[in-house]
């Protein structure tokens, strides 16, 4: 079946006998990358479509009502494999996504289909315009994974997605591409046009996917292969085309909601002790230091940058599971997975880059962190081609070293000094068992700004089973911004990781 959309009828030969590639007839990420060094030549054309009217005026609560019947599932026939499930345009989602099925030995289209909704109370028309695709889709797992029909995965709304374990529910959002997020520049977010799947089979463990991005200043070749479990992952393949030069590249970017946590001052007046998807950034460089930066939010953006040619990994975290530190039982802020890039090729030299935005409310994703390549591509014609594992779970753990559970800060009773307090789980033994009442050593290092150490130690923490390390600062009234440094030590070894804040007047 043919769609009607721009591009839909792209065809790529490089000479005439060659067998012609379309759309319709993609089966491999390889034919798919054809596609998209294609497409960065032409002009952009935004998908579009003109919705009934009826569709087109939908509110949230009339969006919501509309529910894809589970009989309909794409691949409900395979019996215990995974399912697709797909959304219906309105509301905030009007752009056509096409689909396709890689059934072997041909590929053939998932036209939309209004039969395969429950609209509820929603009286809609007699003779309504059908949409002429789809808005997104969830992918179920099996059912023998947790005994009943488990939604793992979603793909709707420009490039974005998000996964879940069979643990913790959704939080973290994550996207194909990042393009001027921070620059200057207008940002852009190019769309996921087009999907195809993998027919799935009783007994398989992941599911498959391929993925076409299009936007005005980029074109992309996309593969997932995702298996969802206690630890959900997926495993990312991408080659991107720039049509034109853009300020900022963000590879595997995800956001997040911070609006306030333990180190928040002044808090909201609100009944829960925090808000928040995320408390921290990690990071992790080979041969170098294993980074934790807590989450925060102040009047003004917040930008962090990680210079390495050698990343081993980034991710936002949870780390706080406490029910007790939130006290939401409807979002269940606790129960937020963690995800941690893993890189596999194409991460050279570069940066993990951390935009914290101001935030009144917890409705809005205020928090990107992703992987900003310090090269890139001259040419629509040079690809950046990487690959990478997404890991969608607890929490990345940072080997043996001491891990950082909880950041907090104030004034120091009857003065202007400020006090953090920093509580560590405690890390393997290095060497020889240490004595019971053995502390380790602190170091705390300031840049960015002036400003003074004033006293520094660290004590045993019985409740917690590890250390709480305390440090005291001047910060004079012409310092606006300091960065902070600390770790925990034996000797000259490391045995923490790094712990690094950003204070701002």
């Amino acid at each position: 079946m043919k769609f009607i959309l721009p591009f839909a009828a792209l065809v790529l030969s490089a000479s005439p006998s060659q067998a012609q590639i379309t759309l319709e007839s993609v089966k491999s990420f390889a034919e798919l990358e054809k596609v998209a060094a294609q497409l960065a030549l032409q002009p952009y054309q935004a998908p579009t479509q003109q919705l009934d009217p009826f569709f087109e005026g939908l509110k949230y609560d009339g969006h919501r009502q509309i529910r894809f019947l589970r009989d309909k599932a794409l691949f409900a026939e395979q019996g215990d494999a995974f399912r697709v499930e797909f959304f219906h345009p309105g509301w905030m989602f009007k752009k056509p996504v096409v689909f396709y099925n890689i059934k072997e030995p041909q590929t053939v289209g998932v036209p939309f289909d209004g039969s395969h909704f429950d609209y509820g109370d929603l009286k809609v028309p007699a003779g309504a315009k059908n949409p002429v695709g789809y808005a997104g889709f969830r992918v179920l797992a099996p059912d023998s994974l947790v005994k009943r029909p488990f939604e793992f995965m979603v793909f709707m709304g420009a490039s974005y997605y998000r996964a879940v374990t069979t643990q913790l529910g959704y939080g973290i959002s994550a996207r194909g591409v990042a393009v001027n997020t921070i620059g200057g520049e207008p940002e852009e977010f190019p769309d996921f046009t087009h999907f195809w799947f993998k027919e799935p089979k009783a007994g398989e463990k992941s599911f498959k996917l391929l993925a076409l991005l299009n936007g005005p200043s980029i074109t992309g070749a996309y593969e997932f292969e995702s298996t969802p479990g206690i630890s959900t992952e997926m495993r990312i393949k991408a080659s991107l085309h720039l049509r034109k030069p853009v300020k900022m590249l963000g590879i595997a970017p995800f956001s997040s909601m911070f609006w306030f946590g333990e180190n928040s001052h002044p808090k909201p007046y609100d009944f829960r002790p925090e808000v928040h998807d995320s408390d921290g950034l990690q990071v992790e460089i080979k041969d170098g230091p294993s980074i934790w930066r807590p989450l925060d939010v102040s009047r003004d953006m917040r930008l962090s940058i990680f210079e390495t040619d050698n990343l081993k990994g980034f991710g936002l975290a949870e780390r706080d599971r406490d029910f007790n530190n939130f006290q939401d039982l409807e979002a269940n802020y606790h129960r937020r997975p963690a995800v941690w890039v893993e890189p596999v090729s194409g991460f050279g030299k570069g940066a993990v880059t951390l935009v914290e935005l101001s935030s009144g409310e917890e409705t809005w994703d205020n928090i990107v962190a992703m992987w900003k390549p310090a090269h890139l591509p001259a040419t629509p014609a040079e690809p950046l081609k990487v690959e990478y594992k997404l890991h969608w779970l607890d929490q990345h753990l940072p080997g043996a070293l001491c891990r950082v559970i909880s950041s907090r800060r104030g004034f120091v009773m009857d003065s202007d000094d400020h006090l953090y307090v920093v509580d560590f789980a405690k890390g393997a033994e290095n060497g020889t068992a240490k004595p019971k009442d053995w502390t380790p050593d602190i170091d705390v290092v300031l840049s960015a700004g002036e400003g003074k150490v004033l006293d520094k130690r660290v004590m045993r923490n019985n409740e917690t089973g590890g250390w709480r390390a305390f440090f005291k600062l001047d910060i004079p009234e012409t310092t606006n911004l300091l960065e902070i440094m600390m770790e925990l030590k034996d000797e000259k070894q490391v045995i923490s990781e790094r712990w690094m804040y950003q204070w701002r007047r």
